[in-house]
């Protein structure tokens, strides 16, 4: 048998080969039974075993073993709602209500792709040119398209309630798996439109790149990921204490109280610093504490405590006694835990970044 050696197909082996390693390793040493992690290895696992069809088809296999068409590796249906379950597993909501049902349209498409592997060739080679089967590969993308929407109002979701619970979100927004789902979006776009073109060989090489690089990517991010804890929970049926935050005067009492003891204890300088830290320090629970932020300052917790470090941050780039410290150690000085982060929160105070803001 010829097979036919290609630069597209070798990358596409690499793929799977470092997918399959990775997927099995984070199933295998989930020791601690960690769900996330276990749909990870299975999300991992289903996007490279994805590209085998498309490798043997390459290489040529298929032609002189027509009996391996169809093979039931075809994912469509399956990996994102497989990342989405994912995201929710590992997200600040981790304790609400999962969304398995979205894997039910996979699974079935899955046993039914098994069946139909083994029938005969003759009757294969008939689903194959079906209309029926292409409009399923149609609708599968239409739907990974939905749950990747879905994904990306879920990780908005988590970041605001992120913001209302930690002073420094760094590492917790998920914002590379945010960008993980846009991608796979234009992705399924393109391949959309592409279906209208001939084939073309670079075309096909780019995204067998971006594929793999993808792979490893979401591999190595997913695992380095943890879970976000849910510091606390709505007091939805806590009447008492909705009334006492629906009073002005006792959410301005409550709001000076809060200022007065981060201020007094410069607790805003606490790099980990929660929501949870004040409410043990006033002894008030921290629904209320955030609440009343968001009622009375139109901000969540997180903007609340980086007001307090910008503020100390501007009066150090201001005094000569701290010209010895960079702008990142000032950052570091203040609460921030990268410079990026420092940066970005004095910009939106000031309209300035921190350097231009010492030189004026």
């Amino acid at each position: 048998m010829e097979i036919n050696y290609n630069i597209i197909s070798l990358i596409d082996t690499l793929g799977l080969l470092q997918g399959l390693i990775l997927g099995i390793l984070l199933i295998v040493i989930n020791r601690k039974k960690n769900k996330s992690t276990l749909f990870l290895g299975f999300f991992i696992i289903a996007y490279a075993l994805d590209l085998l069809p498309v490798i043997l088809d390459d290489l040529g296999v298929l032609d002189h073993y027509p009996e391996y068409i169809l093979l039931p590796f075809k994912f469509t249906w399956l990996l994102y709602p497989l990342f989405y379950i994912y995201v929710q597993q590992v997200s600040i909501f981790s304790n609400h209500k999962k969304s398995y049902k979205t894997l039910i349209p996979g699974i079935l498409i899955l046993i039914t792709g098994i069946i139909i592997f083994f029938q005969p060739l003759e009757v294969k080679k008939e689903i194959e040119d079906s209309l029926w089967y292409e409009l399923l590969d149609v609708l599968g993308i239409f739907y990974s398209i939905g749950i990747g929407i879905l994904t990306i109002k879920w990780i908005k979701k988590h970041i605001a309630e992120l913001k209302n619970q930690y002073a420094s979100v760094e590492y917790k927004v998920l914002q590379w798996a945010r960008v993980f789902v846009f991608i796979g979006l234009i992705f399924t776009t393109t391949f959309i439109i592409s279906a209208f073109f001939d084939d073309n060989y670079y075309f096909e090489l780019i995204i067998s790149i971006i594929n793999v690089v993808l792979l490893y990517w979401v591999s190595m991010r997913g695992i380095l990921q943890q879970n976000i804890a849910l510091l606390f929970s709505s007091p939805e049926n806590n009447t008492a204490t909705e009334k006492q935050i629906s009073s002005s005067e006792n959410s301005q009492k409550l709001l000076e109280k809060i200022n007065d003891f981060i201020v007094n204890n410069s607790i805003f300088i606490k790099p980990d610093l929660t929501i949870l830290d004040i409410s043990e320090g006033i002894n008030v629970h921290p629904k209320r504490i955030s609440r009343v932020i968001n009622a009375n300052l139109n901000q969540n917790f997180n903007t609340y405590i980086n007001s307090f470090r910008i503020e100390k941050a501007k009066r150090l780039l201001n005094s000569e006694t701290v010209n010895n410290l960079s702008i990142e150690g000032i950052g570091k000085e203040v609460g921030f835990q990268s410079k990026s982060t420092f940066y970005d929160a004095f910009k939106k105070v000031t309209g300035t970044t921190p350097s231009r803001y010492k030189s004026q």
